[in-house]
């Protein structure tokens, strides 16, 4: 049984408001140059100095607030636009992520736990919002 719209809108808002704070912190401690802490490892500082956490002058973090804040529209939207919207992001978002952590892997050699945890936060994004897309739409409602 796929569950229901309301639901599946109820965890992506869920989901975009973690993933906000995630990008949040990161935004902050980068403005305030400070490292991040690294709650595993220690690779966080090493991520987040390399050339890759920023992209023609803008930090990474910056683009997750904007794609979390997306989310959270497209959570907050009912019916095709809502649905599009997410799936849309989400999808970039995947994508993106993994280039991100396969540079953190295989370029920068270092694995920042706050990256990682954006890209599982964005992985659960992709999978509500496809089976937002694929679930029924509610019936309209009747108002007197």
């Amino acid at each position: 049984m796929t569950p229901s719209e309301g639901a599946l809108r109820r965890w992506l808002a869920a989901v975009a408001v973690a993933g906000l704070a995630i990008a949040l912190y990161l935004t902050v401690e980068r403005a305030a140059g400070r490292a991040p802490a690294c709650p595993i490892g220690g690779g966080c500082e090493t991520v987040q100095s390399s050339r890759y956490a920023e992209i023609a002058g803008v930090p990474v973090a910056w683009l997750g607030l904007v794609a979390y804040a997306a989310l959270l529209v497209a959570a907050l939207l009912p019916g095709l636009p809502g649905r599009a919207l997410g799936l849309f992001v989400a999808t970039v978002g995947v994508g993106f992520s993994a280039w991100l952590t396969y540079a953190e892997v295989s370029l920068i050699h270092a694995l920042c736990a706050w990256c990682l945890a954006s890209a599982a936060l964005m992985t659960i994004a992709l999978v509500v919002t496809a089976l937002r897309a694929g679930a029924p739409e509610p019936a309209p409602s009747l108002s007197s």
